[in-house]
């Protein structure tokens, strides 16, 4: 495969655009292909791998892959890379950008044959610093249905793809079971009234992969009611005003060397009805789960009813909201859509019945959190998701109803109080909640415990760091056939590495002191825990926790009111010295809101005006110098 870079008048033009540089090369066919290549400005050859998006253009952009390459930037995602967007985003906690490919089919052809994604895939693999198990296949009108037809070839090409999203694609005849065969997840758009290609072709599709082919990854649809042929805005749009998640974070989420994905449970609770007098309710997603991973995302919105009403939290990450304005009498229905961490959704819906006279009041709906797994003898319970769909506040009672008898909890009249000094076993904790009126609910969560801490077992454990080395001390009250401590570290405080072993004194009724330092520690937060080896090889304790923090104190940065309306307050109180930078950030990577100041005291203070921001999640970057030192997230009303 020979690869030729195109001439420097195009090769400038789309260079201003950022990366997306214009590139050939030569088939194994003999077919000459040029493309776009689209790299991040600070793209790594050797780092993290990156994902890869092919890109599959429309007939009226076909060309010679050369003079008429820069057709393919007429629409969709070459469009969005030359107008400046970097094909950055925020999924599962981090930023992730797309490589993109946008190879140009020649007028030779009347539709894409499969060789052109052979030739994307296999220049990708020798040439990019790619995620080989996240390569996507993307495209619109003619380019939609390439997307359909490469893996409907054979389950073998499937397999080379993480994922596909046709969108208004032409209507391909495939054994569309080898899709299924693939266990290739799809995300397929159209638009009933498409005058140019056939809505109903794609619904065939779809629904023949999912019942025909009995499909165990289910293939998605999203049908717009209008919009015509030229969808391809909403089916790529880089934020969320056509659907939320968008294709790109559902495309992160998808790793084809991981299992089929298990879909989330989306529950909106029961219908419930108030007064118009009341005028506001509260719903939740809590009852929401998801078996195999996590929970991302929850976004409501009202789907009918009064137009009246105001949801103030829209998306958010514990599924809580309260709804407003609801004084007009008639039956408001809410969709919750719940997301996980895989990218993949589930939709379902909840009634709020106003009426203008008295609605008899409504129980708290009681949530006592996940069940908990802990390696130490400390953890905390999660009560705060409780609520009251009628508004009341809530009054909370923590009981322990079995498991060993040693624990201490904090505080059992309170959300989330700490739970302390487990045993070796299985405890159940149970929640109640009690609103205005006295009604309660309860709820029960387990806390499996692996700590076998027995109390004044560990007299202390204590670190301190000195010259770049953390120096370690700890004393045992008493001791009965012990071998050996196993000193851990680690940087989040869950996963655990061995550093080092001490010998313990065996069997002593006297206080036993020891030691250890760690001289590889090169600053930042470090964890560390003891762990009490017997004779036998059994682990038989487990101290708590030691967080020691080294030479790099954090930003110490404030901001409220979070949720903000109009202004928010930030204030910056640290040691660092420098050019500060305020940015506020759409959840794509665009800034929106920018303050610049030269940082000379501790303490500094600003207000960032937000009132003309669109509603919805954002975040808030601060960089001193040159280094990023926070990420948080802000809530706009």
């Amino acid at each position: 495969m020979k690869t030729t870079l195109l001439m420097a008048g195009i090769l400038l033009s789309v260079l201003a655009s950022g990366q997306q540089v214009a590139k050939g090369l030569t088939a194994a066919n003999g077919t000459f292909i040029g493309f776009y290549q689209y790299t991040p400005v600070d793209y790594n050859p050797t780092g993290e791998k990156y994902p890869l998006i092919i890109f599959m253009h429309g007939m009226d952009e076909r060309g010679n892959g050369t003079t008429e390459l820069s057709k393919v930037t007429v629409n969709g995602i070459p469009k969005y890379i030359k107008a400046g967007h970097k094909m950055r985003f925020f999924w599962n906690g981090k930023w992730q950008t797309f490589l993109v490919l946008s190879p140009q089919l020649s007028k030779n052809y009347g539709w894409w044959y499969n060789f052109y994604t052979e030739e994307m895939i296999k220049y990708a693999k020798a040439n990019l610093n790619v995620d080989t198990n996240r390569i996507s296949l993307v495209g619109l009108s003619l380019g939609g249905g390439g997307v359909w037809d490469y893996p409907g070839e054979k389950p073998s090409n499937g397999r080379q793809l993480n994922a596909i999203a046709p969108c208004c694609p032409t209507c391909q005849t495939n054994n569309y079971c080898n899709l299924a065969d693939a266990k290739l997840p799809i995300w397929a758009f159209h638009a009933i009234n498409d005058g140019t290609t056939q809505a109903n072709c794609t619904s065939a599709i779809v629904n023949g992969i999912n019942t025909t082919c009995n499909a165990a990854e289910k293939a998605y649809m999203t049908m717009y009611p209008d919009g015509g042929h030229g969808v391809w805005d909403r089916a790529f749009d880089t934020v969320y005003r056509y659907q939320n998640p968008n294709v790109y974070e559902w495309l992160l989420g998808k790793d084809k060397s991981k299992p089929v994905n298990v879909r989330p449970i989306a529950n909106a609770g029961p219908n419930f009805t108030i007064s118009a007098t009341k005028g506001y309710a509260y719903l939740s997603g809590a009852h929401s789960s998801d078996a195999d991973g996590k929970i991302e995302r929850y976004i409501w919105k009202q789907t009918s009813g009064p137009s009246n009403s105001a949801i103030v939290t829209s998306v958010s990450t514990n599924g809580l909201t309260r709804i407003n304005s609801l004084t007009t009498a008639g039956n408001y229905v809410f969709e919750l859509t719940v997301v996980d961490d895989r990218g993949d959704f589930v939709k379902t819906s909840v009634t709020i019945s106003v009426t203008s006279g008295v609605a008899s009041n409504i129980p708290p709906v009681t949530e006592a959190g996940d069940n908990i797994n802990t390696a130490i003898s400390s953890t905390t319970l999660h009560g705060s998701d409780s609520y009251d769909p009628d508004g009341s506040a809530l009054t909370y009672k923590w009981t322990k109803k079995s498991g060993p008898a040693v624990f201490s909890l904090s505080n059992d009249a309170v959300a989330n109080p700490d739970l302390t000094n487990l045993l070796l076993g299985t405890y159940e904790f149970q929640l109640e909640t009690t609103d205005a009126q006295g009604a309660t609910t309860q709820d029960i969560v387990a806390v499996y415990s692996s700590a076998t801490m027995l109390p004044n077992r560990l007299s202390y454990f204590k670190g301190n760091n000195n010259a770049g080395a953390t120096k370690l001390v700890w004393a045992t009250a008493q001791e009965q056939d012990n071998d050996h401590f196993e000193v851990e570290r680690s940087t989040d405080g869950k996963s655990f590495t061995t550093i080092g072993i001490v010998a313990a004194g065996g069997n002593s009724m006297l206080q036993q002191t020891y030691s250890y330092t760690d001289q590889q520690d090169n600053g930042g937060v470090w964890y560390y825990r003891l762990k009490l080896v017997n004779a036998s090889g059994q682990t038989t304790l487990y101290s708590t926790l030691v967080r020691i923090e080294n030479n790099q104190p954090k930003v110490r940065l404030e901001y409220f009111p979070n949720p903000v309306v109009d202004n928010m307050s930030v204030l910056i109180n640290d040691e660092h010295k420098g050019m500060l930078q305020l940015r506020l950030l759409s959840m794509d990577g665009k800034a929106i809101l920018q303050k610049q100041y030269m940082k000379k005291e501790e303490l500094i203070t600003t207000v960032m005006n937000v009132k003309q921001l669109v509603p919805g999640i954002y975040l808030l970057e601060v960089t001193i110098g040159d280094q990023l030192h926070e990420i948080r997230k802000v809530v706009k009303k």
